[in-house]
């Protein structure tokens, strides 16, 4: 007598994992000291380090159980994924007030984080395309259902901190530029803050303020 049939969720885990042990390049280290950038509100600058477990993102839980942490690998990135019109809507603006109410903070890699490059992988376990993984949620037939089950599974691999994955409105070809970090809670410590400031306030790498750097993307300010 056969045992009960594999659950979807279950038959997608195992061709990670067995993807994963075959493929063991697909886990990238990103140094430990590497300078992390994330956009989040002031109002919880005491409180840089915040792993979420209830967001409907691109790679949460979807159990809503193990908590996320998302950072950019340049400040650019960091703040080209934070402020973007939504849901696919071009001419939707992005406010000002809003730009003034959030701060650029800076982390570093507290030790070698190893993270599944999230492209790679679902090409070699899925035969998905990378067009399948930065899509917008809602796009498509599945939206972020696909990134989130990856998540899930990559969850379970206790070896790995999180993954990197493409920015979908910031790419840089052939850099790390345009890539950002979703970090795992449960793991020992990853990152360690350094500082932080207004949005408003910085200059990016390039010499140019948030604002300028958005409006050179096609972001609407107002």
């Amino acid at each position: 007598m056969s045992g009960p049939a594999k659950q979807p969720d279950d038959t997608f885990a195992s061709q990670v994992l067995e993807t994963l042990s075959r493929y063991p390049e697909l886990i990238r280290q990103i140094p430990v000291g590497t300078i992390l950038h994330r956009v989040q509100p002031s109002c919880y600058d005491a409180n840089s380090i915040n792993y979420r477990a209830g967001s409907d993102t691109r790679y949460p839980d979807p159990a809503r159980q193990i908590g996320v942490y998302y950072l950019g690998l340049t400040e650019e990135v960091a703040v080209a994924e934070s402020f973007q019109p939504g849901q696919g809507v071009d001419d939707q603006s992005v406010s000002l007030w809003r730009l003034a109410q959030t701060s650029l903070h800076r982390l570093k890699a507290a030790r070698v984080l190893n993270v599944v490059d999230v492209a790679a992988l679902a090409n070699r376990a899925t035969h998905h395309k990378v067009r399948d993984i930065v899509q917008a949620k809602g796009q498509g037939r599945e939206g972020y259902a696909l990134t989130q089950k990856i998540s899930r599974a990559c969850m379970n691999v206790g070896e790995v901190d999180g993954l990197l994955y493409q920015s979908a409105v910031y790419t840089v070809t052939g850099s790390m530029d345009g890539c950002n970090l979703v970090l795992f809670e449960g793991r020992r410590r990853q990152v360690e803050a350094i500082s932080h400031q207004l949005v408003v306030e910085a200059l990016l790498s390039n010499g140019e303020t948030a604002v300028e750097f958005l409006e050179s993307l096609g972001v609407v300010m107002e």
